[in-house]
């Protein structure tokens, strides 16, 4: 559920939503995630978003979804 909102909300943000991968992982022996989003170089900007406000808010409605389970959202430039 967290994994497919992200995904949707930046294919919605980049420039080339066909680059954007989301993966969900989980943290052993524990109940916290780390969502690891992967875009295109020209696009992390946009995620990234003017002093990383964009980042912030994805993070905030994603632990809104799932409060206490998201431990880090990693974003990476694919290649």
């Amino acid at each position: 559920m967290i994994r497919s909102f992200i995904e949707t909300v930046v294919k919605g943000l980049v420039e080339n939503p066909s680059a954007v991968s989301v993966q969900q992982m989980a943290v052993d022996n524990s109940p916290t995630v780390v969502i690891q989003i992967k875009v295109a170089g020209s696009d992390i900007a946009r995620v990234i978003g003017s002093e990383g406000r964009v980042f912030r808010a994805l993070r905030t409605a994603s632990n809104l979804l799932a409060p206490g389970t998201i431990k880090e959202i990693v974003v990476d430039v694919a290649a």
